[in-house]
């Protein structure tokens, strides 16, 4: 009986270390990166987000605005989608995956969510093109409340870290309006941070990122300090994107090989454009079929 016993630890010793070495090595998404290096990279350098103490659409993710919406797969009847939906969503028929199928949010889903556990940062790794590794970071919020004018359904934002050779940080790019692809540049060592965690001044209703206040425009409200403590005292959303009280960073992985399914959607997050009018192009399509992805990759590194 005893002899019984050691050869079952024995066994699932055995199982752990194989579990380990089949998980070394592993490369889903197929960029030739190791998921967990992947994942652990996402984590270490993830961003603060620091929120308008007033910001009319807070942070969601892609299952809570799914939960939350219609979807029009083409012209014609809009099906209710359930959050469990997008799970399937590269196997949904095909009017559902041409690229003209637009998601139609419920009004009361335009203020995102108060609750700091359904924001989720996406996050997209890959190789640089001369070495290095890049790291995008992409924020998701329902509603992009511009003064009217430039509102839309559905916002993607995002910055991107990059790390040298030997994955030192070297600096970032931080994402605005139509100057998001990259984005504006910044070495490491003028950022503001958290630790390795660059912090992120995110516009009030447009989301556009900022490194700090004196780069915020005239015509753009944020969080008035990258302080930490100075912003949490003032009232400011404080979205540590990394930690266990928020949803946390998801790698999506590629869009030809995804970690995640829903990032190789082709369609709309959003039905309406300027002025709240109905749209099929103003909305934006999700991160794998913006400019900025594979912005600045190795050959064959991103797909």
């Amino acid at each position: 009986m005893l002899d019984l016993a050691r050869t079952a630890r024995a066994l699932v010793v055995l199982a752990g270390l194989l579990a380990c070495l089949a998980a070394r090595g592993l490369d889903r998404d197929l960029d030739g990166l190791e998921d967990g290096l992947e994942d652990a990279l996402l984590a270490r350098f993830a961003p603060v987000v620091l929120l308008d103490p007033a910001e009319p659409a807070l942070p969601g993710s892609t299952d809570w605005l799914l939960a939350r919406s219609d979807l029009e797969p083409a012209p014609g009847p809009r099906p209710r989608v359930l959050a469990a939906a997008v799970l399937g969503v590269v196997s949904w028929p095909k009017p559902v995956e041409d690229p003209a199928a637009r998601l139609h949010p419920r009004p009361a889903a335009r203020r995102g969510s108060s609750d700091p556990a359904d924001w989720i940062a996406y996050g997209h790794v890959y190789p640089a093109d001369g070495g290095g590794v890049l790291l995008q970071y992409w924020f998701f919020y329902a509603f992009n409340d511009a003064y009217g004018v430039f509102d839309h359904e559905g916002d993607w934002e995002h910055v991107t870290v990059k790390l040298a050779a030997d994955l030192a940080p070297v600096g970032a790019w931080y994402a605005r309006h139509y100057d998001s692809h990259p984005g504006i540049w910044f070495p490491w060592t003028a950022l503001v941070r958290d630790g390795e965690h660059p912090v992120v001044l995110a516009a009030r209703g447009t989301h556009a990122s900022y490194p700090s206040v004196a780069e915020v425009p005239d015509w753009e409200r944020t969080c008035g300090t990258t302080w930490i403590p100075a912003a949490a005292a003032g009232g400011c959303g404080v979205w540590r994107t990394w930690a266990s009280e928020a949803g946390g960073v998801v790698n999506v992985g590629e869009r030809v090989a995804p970690r995640v399914p829903f990032i190789a959607w082709p369609g709309r997050w959003g039905a309406t454009g300027r002025l709240g009018m109905d749209s099929r192009s103003e909305p934006p399509r999700g991160p794998a079929f913006q400019r900025a992805w594979c912005q600045g990759a190795a050959r064959g590194g991103c797909e």
